[in-house]
């Protein structure tokens, strides 16, 4: 049976058919359908509206799988520069010759100065501060070692015959030499 209603009761209801025409266009619009149920959404938390719901427990697991993935990369990435790291710190050490307590000043000084390269603090380093040589074996404070040169023993055996047989073997080179020009 019909019911009569007013006038108010009908332009109310009017407006409302206005609003969910409005309503209705935004939600089956693909562009806009996914923005107007987020907002239903928030709006309305309990609601249940199936292909939403869906999406974003599809996009929670991706996006899950993506930040393990992230994770692992980063891990990796930090695991390779750390090796890096230690290979070219064990190089500079074996390069340079440097001590584990010259190695933390250097480091230290790699700190202070903003230096991120091993061989270049370590070329510094050894420019401010280089290693004292080694005195050789055949160095001696109060000795010059001649007697261990090579001829020495035929030149203190006769001075006098050592410089003529030299000036003898000159002068024979000299006209050997004379004569190959001549010739």
């Amino acid at each position: 049976m019909p019911r009569e209603i007013t006038d108010e009761e009908y332009n109310f209801l009017k407006s409302r058919q206005q609003v969910a025409d409005f309503i209705e266009s935004i939600y089956n619009d693909p562009a806009l359908t996914r923005e107007a149920k987020q907002r239903i959404k928030k709006k309305y938390p309990t609601l249940s509206i199936p292909d939403l719901d869906i999406e974003e427990k599809v996009n929670q697991r991706f996006d899950a799988d993506k930040k393990e993935r992230d994770e692992e990369k980063k891990k990796q990435r930090e695991e390779e520069e750390e090796k890096n790291q230690k290979a070219a710190r064990k190089r500079t050490q074996d390069d340079y010759g440097f001590t584990d307590e010259a190695m933390k000043d250097l480091e230290k000084m790699m700190v202070d100065r903003n230096i991120g390269d091993y061989e270049v603090a370590a070329t510094y380093m050894a420019s401010k501060q280089p290693k004292t040589s080694e005195p050789t074996a055949a160095w001696d404070s109060t000795r010059w070692h001649h007697e261990k040169q090579d001829g020495f023993a035929e030149i203190a055996k006769d001075p006098e015959a050592w410089g003529r047989n030299e000036l003898t073997v000159a002068f024979q080179k000299a006209a050997d030499q004379e004569r190959r020009a001549r010739s």
